[in-house]
């Protein structure tokens, strides 16, 4: 039988008269029902456990090589790619063929009246003797400059490649961006190849350079690279 209504039931402790919490009840971090669950790490049987990522000396153990430019510790891959120094000259003769076709056949005629002059003791001065060469050679030379403008500043700046690199599978891009580098820079470009005309020292220099540049390349942080073969 119950008890009369407003007290308990029966099997009921009264009021005032309840049984003690369950253990962890009411606890942080603990369960409502069941025995306490230990905190990883706080309770013998629970070691601290790593955090996450790869394991340590990742790259640097067997089975995980280093690559170039990837893992601790690693630096950037360096290209090997940059272009020799034959190779460098054999597209440079091609660019300039027209110049030093004209520079020849005017040297030819300037030469002519050089020993005309020396045999007529300087008496008199007649251009008739070379003119001939020397005027051919002087047109040749301006149709040369055009084709350098074409052909090395519009073409070459544009896609890298003039038709002496292009014969000589080379190219011009700058070092940062490995892209060509534009008609402007590669104007300002063979201007600045005075410096390497200069005992030819600079024109020289790719000889023994890391990175076979020239004093112009230097100066516009450019390099000639190897085109590589189509398949």
């Amino acid at each position: 039988m119950s008890e009369q209504y407003g007290g308990q039931w029966s099997g009921q402790p009264a009021s005032g008269d309840q049984p003690p919490p369950a253990p962890g009840w009411g606890q942080p971090n603990q369960p409502a029902y069941g025995p306490p669950v230990p905190t990883p790490g706080a309770q013998p049987g629970y070691p601290p456990q790593p955090g996450y990522g790869p394991p340590p000396g990742y790259g640097t153990q067997p089975g995980y090589p280093v690559v170039a430019g990837y893992g601790p510790g690693s630096a950037p891959a360096l290209r090997t790619d940059y272009a020799g120094w034959g190779k460098r000259v054999g597209a440079m003769l091609i660019d300039q063929a027209p110049n030093y076709l004209g520079t020849i056949i005017f040297m030819v005629g300037y030469a002519q009246w050089l020993i005309w002059l020396a045999q007529s003791g300087g008496s008199s001065l007649d251009f008739s003797v070379g003119g001939a060469p020397m005027l051919i050679g002087s047109l040749v030379m301006l149709a040369g400059i055009g084709w350098n403008i074409y052909n090395r500043w519009i073409v070459g700046g544009k896609t890298g490649q003039s038709l002496g690199k292009r014969v000589a599978k080379i190219r011009l891009i700058g070092e940062q961006s490995d892209a060509p580098i534009g008609p402007t820079n590669a104007f300002l470009r063979d201007l600045v190849h005075i410096l390497d005309g200069v005992a030819y020292i600079g024109y020289l220099w790719p000889l023994w350079d890391d990175k076979k540049q020239t004093f112009a390349d230097k100066i516009m942080n450019t390099v000639v690279v190897d085109v590589p073969s189509g398949p």
